[in-house]
């Protein structure tokens, strides 16, 4: 089994069928044929490349003082638990993150590199962009009109994550992960991951994990928790992690100097392939804040019932997002 691979740019009857199939099944497919230009997808990752690259007081900056929502807020290593969101108690995730969107609480927009801030905002526009097309194909696999959450996702409140796992050092803890297993807390998720040891599995219906590939060019498409709410759980939100790659692969590169957009970051003299770092770029397409999650009309009947009370998207998002601080 893999996670089905879709060019969303085929004729409509066919990707729809395709979409439904992997959303039913398990809840993730890879989609290529989308049209976000790789020249802004590189761009956008060797900027925030180089933002990692910082020394660590530079990005702890944007993680102290009064927040003010809309601006970025970084994460530390360690400062998050993901799978506490589900009530396991692990360490720290192996990660460090930069989050921004209209209703994420920040700290301001770092000062280095200069390009972060319009990159961020080109990108997340482009994502929105291909989320607006992959919602009007979920209406639509869901026997719905084709505009059915177009009012739901008026002024939406997407938000970007760009996460890095370094290459671990020392010991891992019992239990730790570079990402705890989890479910994504709203309606889709869009990403950018790398080909690097260490990566992204997800578990399938017969409780097996599987390897997320990172076909070249493409984005991860995933179902969260408020997609399953309004749903009925007819789509589920599947769980997923990410893996702490082999101690012999955790070899580091040194960092390079950052890259100007559009150029890759290489470190002269370093084998290509050599360590384990790894970088995913992610897009949260979710409903503006107000947006009411309840049963779609056609999910429940007599025999299926609603199982979940309406609830706003926001006030969704954030009480997940609260179990899950380290």
């Amino acid at each position: 089994m893999a996670v089905p691979v879709v060019d969303i740019s085929g004729e409509t009857g066919p990707v729809v069928a395709e979409v439904g199939r992997a959303c039913r099944e398990i809840g993730f497919l890879t989609v290529v044929g989308h049209g976000v230009p790789e020249e802004l997808v590189e761009a956008t990752a060797d900027v925030s490349r180089a933002f990692f690259d910082l020394p660590d007081a530079e990005k702890r900056a944007l993680s102290q003082g009064d927040p003010t929502p809309g601006l970025p807020a970084y994460r530390p290593l360690r400062s998050e638990s993901l799978a506490a969101s589900l009530g396991q108690v692990t360490p720290g995730d192996l990660k460090e993150s930069l989050d921004w969107g209209p209703a994420v609480p920040g700290y301001g927009w770092p000062e280095r590199p200069q390009e972060l801030r319009s990159l961020f905002e080109e990108y997340a526009a482009a994502l929105a962009g291909l989320g607006q097309r992959l919602r009007r194909l979920f209406a639509l696999a869901l026997d719905l009109p084709e505009g059915w959450f177009e009012e739901s996702f008026r002024d939406h409140s997407s938000s970007m994550r760009v996460i890095n796992y370094p290459a671990p050092e020392g010991e891992v803890e019992p239990g730790q992960l570079r990402a705890g297993a989890h479910t994504d807390y709203g309606c889709m998720t869009i990403l950018r991951t790398e080909d690097a040891p260490g990566g992204l599995q997800v578990q399938t219906r017969a409780g097996e994990w599987l390897d997320v590939l990172a076909v070249p060019g493409s984005f991860v498409v995933n179902l969260g928790d408020m997609m399953a709410r309004w749903t009925n759980d007819r789509w589920a939100a599947t769980l997923h992690r990410v893996t702490v790659p082999p101690h012999e692969l955790c070899l580091e590169v040194p960092p390079a100097k950052p890259a100007t957009p559009g150029q890759k970051t290489e470190v002269p003299g370093a084998p290509q392939g050599l360590g384990s770092r790894r970088q995913t770029i992610v897009f949260f397409h979710d409903p503006r804040a107000d947006a009411l999650i309840e049963c779609i009309p056609g999910c429940a009947d007599a025999e299926h019932p609603p199982r979940y009370e309406p609830v706003t998207a926001l006030e969704h998002v954030q009480a997940k997002a609260a179990k899950a601080q380290a």
